[in-house]
C-alpha cells in the first residue's frame, strides 16, 4: 500500500475560525450512530441552501470522515470533547469539515488491487474538487472537502463574511473586529488551497 504524493492539503486556519457565525454546525458523539445523523443533516443543509444535486455527494463524503472519526480517532477523545460536523456554503463553493480531537493527519493511501479496506479516503478524493486538513489548537483535527457548485449567491445569512458587506453603525467592538480578522485570515488560507489544488478551472456542478 503506498501513499498518494500531495495529498491530502494542509491548511492553517484560526482555530476559532470553525465556529464562525457564517458555518452549519452539528455537535456529534464518538459512536456508530454519528454518521446517520451527520449524513442526515448535510442532505437536509444542501436542500435548505438549493444544492440539492450536491446532497450525495456532500453526504457520501460527510459519511466517510465521520466513520474515520469514530473508527481512527475516538481513542484520543478525552472528557468533555466529541466530533463535530461544519458546513459552509460561499459563492460557489460548500465545504463540508468534520472537526475529530485526534491529531493525526488522514493519509490517502493506494490499496492494492485484492485489499478492501483503505479505498474511503479515495473516494473522498475522486467525488471532491480539493480536500485537506487543518490542525485546531487545543482540539485536535478538522478534516474537509469542497465541492464546486453553480456560481449563484448565497442565500442571505449563509455566506462568509468576506463575501458580504455588513453594514456597521459606528465603529465595531474589538472583539468583534479580531474576530473578523481571524474569520478573514481563514478564508484566505482557504481560497490559496483552491487556487493551488483545484482541479478545475471552472465549476463541474
Amino acid at each position: 500500500m503506498q501513499c498518494a504524493p500531495g495529498r491530502p492539503r494542509v491548511v492553517r486556519m484560526p482555530s476559532d475560525w470553525w465556529d464562525s457565525p457564517a458555518v452549519a454546525a452539528c455537535p456529534l458523539g464518538v459512536s456508530a450512530q454519528s454518521g446517520r445523523a451527520a449524513r442526515r443533516f448535510t442532505r437536509n443543509t444542501m436542500r435548505e441552501w438549493g444544492l440539492a444535486t450536491l446532497a450525495d455527494d456532500a453526504e457520501a463524503i460527510v459519511g466517510e470522515f465521520v466513520a474515520n472519526a469514530v473508527s481512527h480517532a475516538a481513542r484520543a477523545a478525552l472528557p468533555g470533547q466529541s466530533l463535530g460536523l461544519r458546513l459552509l456554503r460561499r459563492t460557489g463553493e460548500v465545504m463540508c469539515a468534520v472537526l475529530d480531537p485526534s491529531d493525526i493527519a488522514p493519509v490517502l493511501r493506494m490499496p492494492d488491487r485484492n485489499e478492501e479496506a483503505g479505498r474511503g479516503l479515495q473516494m473522498v478524493d475522486a467525488l471532491s474538487d480539493v480536500w485537506g486538513w487543518s490542525p485546531v489548537t487545543g482540539r485536535g483535527k478538522a478534516v474537509w472537502a469542497i465541492l464546486f457548485c453553480a456560481l449563484s449567491r448565497a442565500p442571505h445569512g449563509n455566506d462568509h463574511p468576506r463575501l458580504s458587506h455588513a453594514l456597521t453603525l459606528g465603529p465595531e467592538p474589538a472583539a468583534q473586529a479580531e474576530r473578523r480578522r481571524q474569520e478573514r485570515r481563514g478564508i484566505d488560507a482557504l481560497d490559496v488551497a483552491l487556487r493551488e489544488g483545484g482541479r478545475h478551472s471552472g465549476c463541474r456542478r
